[in-house]
């Protein structure tokens, strides 16, 4: 099994937390990766995903949601 080789961030929209880093492979899979640790189906309208090598977390990092 090999490591993750990307890190992601993302953000509710309208709210200034941001939260991560995810690690996954793919965009896809950060998303997969978000939708499972808020046990929902479907991700929130509005939610902002972004790879960390392009914008790094800036405002009020959380490692995990609750």
């Amino acid at each position: 099994m090999s490591t993750p080789s990307r890190r992601f961030g993302y953000k509710f929209s309208g709210y200034f937390m941001e939260y991560g880093p995810i690690e996954a492979d793919s965009l896809d899979a950060a998303k997969a990766e978000i939708r499972q640790r808020l046990s929902v189906s479907r991700l929130p309208l509005g939610l902002q995903v972004w790879d960390l090598a392009e914008r790094p977390l800036t405002r009020w990092r959380v490692d995990a949601a609750s």
